[in-house]
């Protein structure tokens, strides 16, 4: 009798690659989680922007030709940033152009399967509903804000996949561009040398204003989508530094708009990173530079929840009392050696205290030179990071917390997303300032 054969076990289905381990690839890359989202969906409402750590770039007008930019278009434009991120294809195997240094970051997350380039609508993105929408236009914070449009790039890889967002402008007016007018060009020092006219175009239509773009990228991919951008469109995109101006701006106003909750999960520790900037004195030793450079680089100062609110208090109290005297230390009124003291950076150098009150960073440096004997606001010392319950930011990091349930209810959540937005208004005009300025 012939021997039965052996019948083998039934296959199972391989296990499904865990969420977490495909996300911690790498922390340049947003995790596309388990793909649960049908190409046939509207990838609108699928933008990553809580939670999320982005790069700060400015953009100078896009210029858009007598086309503007129509769903045809974007899926054209598309196909070409797809083509030049691949590169080329040699007998069916794709030729990546773009070299990461030690070729692990792109490595791990796979081929490229997909760059959409779309329009999303700010509300969505910032997760606004009808009811948070209707609040914000009676405040006047916002002006036709459910009108309002993003760009949206997406490179979709196996195993993760980058974003950049283009902001437009939040405020009041924002569309309203200044009238383009005759300019007249004098070349020469005398009045009578020669002289050039400019005649603008008709109409502003052929520029898009779009200033602030966050970026969630490894470098080299930044590198390729800022070309293709600048080459495209014609205009200039750049780093954007936040100094400690912007910082200190943001905590304040945050402060105003969210208020420093005191319990809840809203009550969490606010964490303020200090720099300094030593200049180099001019010394022809080697060993003389290299222990010139030996001292503290940051000092992060850490203060409870429960006593924000008291420095806020104490802040305000101080700003209604008469200031004492200033110590002449020969940089408080000679602007030119405060900015040789903060390195010539913009927003450095505390120069531009008097223009605006912050209660809280009163406070903090009456409460640093009582106890530890630092001068928070000579021009040496500079804020290199904020980090509180609602969000972080660096000199070039952005990173937004999603706003969570608390005992104020839906009052609370309003107030944290109008604060959201308030924070990335300020950003955008700040960027746009930035590009005219330089």
């Amino acid at each position: 009798m012939p021997p039965k054969r052996r019948t083998s076990a039934p296959k199972s289905p391989p296990a499904e690659e865990p969420t977490a381990a495909r996300n911690s690839e790498s922390e340049l890359f947003v995790g596309q989680g388990n793909n649960e989202h049908d190409e046939s969906e509207e990838t609108t409402s699928y933008v990553l922007f809580y939670n999320t750590t982005f790069s700060a770039h400015r953009v100078s007008p896009l210029y858009l030709g007598n086309e503007p930019l129509t769903e045809g278009r974007l899926r054209i434009l598309s196909q070409r940033l797809r083509d030049r991120l691949v590169g080329d294809v040699v007998r069916g195997v794709e030729v990546r152009l773009i070299s990461d240094g030690e070729g692990s970051v792109l490595a791990r997350a796979g081929s490229l399967e997909k760059v959409e380039m779309e329009w999303v609508s700010v509300a969505s993105v910032l997760a606004l509903s009808r009811s948070n929408l209707e609040a914000l236009s009676k405040g006047g914070n916002v002006e036709n804000l459910r009108e309002k449009k993003a760009l949206h790039i997406t490179l979709r890889y196996e195993l993760a996949f980058c974003t950049a967002l283009l902001l437009p402008s939040f405020g009041r007016g924002a569309e309203k561009r200044p009238e383009a007018e005759k300019t007249k060009f004098t070349i020469g020092v005398n009045s009578g040398g020669d002289e050039m006219d400019w005649e603008p175009t008709d109409g502003q239509t052929q520029f898009l204003d779009l200033p602030l773009m966050l970026m969630r990228m490894p470098p080299p991919l930044k590198a390729v989508v800022a070309d293709f951008l600048a080459t495209t469109f014609d205009c200039r995109v750049s780093p954007m530094r936040l100094g400690t101006r912007s910082l200190i701006g943001s905590w304040e106003s945050w402060i105003q708009s969210a208020g420093v909750p005191t319990e809840g999960p809203l009550a969490k520790d606010m964490v303020l990173t200090l720099g300094f900037h030593v200049p180099t004195p001019e010394s022809d030793s080697k060993e003389d530079s290299e222990d010139h450079t030996l001292g503290l680089k940051t000092i992060d100062i850490i203060i409870p929840g429960t006593e924000l609110s008291k420095f806020v208090s104490a802040g305000q109290h101080l700003s209604s009392q008469p200031q004492p005297p200033l110590t002449d230390w020969g940089w408080e009124s000679d602007l030119k050696k405060r900015r040789e003291l903060a390195g010539r950076l913009y927003e450095e150098g505390w120069d531009w205290r008097a223009d605006k009150k912050q209660p809280f960073t009163e406070a903090l440096g009456a409460y640093m030179s009582e106890h530890l004997a630092v001068n928070l606001f000579h021009p040496g010392v500079r804020v290199v990071k904020i980090a509180c319950g609602g969000f972080s930011m660096s000199e070039s990091r952005l990173k937004v917390f999603a706003p969570v349930d608390s005992q104020d209810g839906e009052s609370g959540v309003a107030k944290h997303k109008s604060a959201v937005l308030e924070l990335l208004g300020a950003l955008v005009e700040k960027s746009r300032v930035l590009m005219l300025g330089g």
